[in-house]
């Protein structure tokens, strides 16, 4: 009685997990997420279509040469997060300033306070205000 019991659970528990295992999606390509994000950008920023093909382009462009300087990082053994988290600010950056070449100044301004940097570059902007 115990061992079909047994049997019976192990059976139920493998059947699960190979249901649920293909289920799963697999991770998408940086070429399929910088098309996501391209999409997104030109519905949220209501981009004309020369801006969206450029936009695309740099996505592409930047998010692959991204994944590939942190892939070699990878290869290497480089075990440092901020190494990583560095290379992933630079990439960023550059992106930021190719959207502002291509973008209308609300265009960027929208941009940047849907992904959360509009007060730090409004700040960054700003004139210091020396203490006495």
């Amino acid at each position: 009685m115990i061992k079909r019991l047994f049997t019976l659970f192990n059976i139920i528990f493998l059947s699960s997990s190979v249901i649920f295992g293909q289920n799963q999606e697999k991770p998408k390509t940086i070429e399929e997420l910088a098309i996501e994000e391209a999409v997104r950008l030109e519905k949220e920023l209501k981009l004309e279509p020369h801006q969206a093909f450029y936009i695309d382009s740099i996505l592409q462009h930047d998010m692959k040469a991204m994944d590939d300087e942190m892939q070699a990082m990878r290869a290497s053994g480089m075990q440092d997060f901020r190494h990583y988290e560095d290379v992933r600010k630079r990439w960023i950056e550059k992106m930021k300033t190719s959207f502002q070449k291509v973008l209308t100044e609300e265009q960027y301004i929208h941009y940047l306070k849907d992904v959360g940097l509009y007060k730090k570059e409004k700040k960054a902007k700003e004139p210091k205000k020396k203490k006495k």
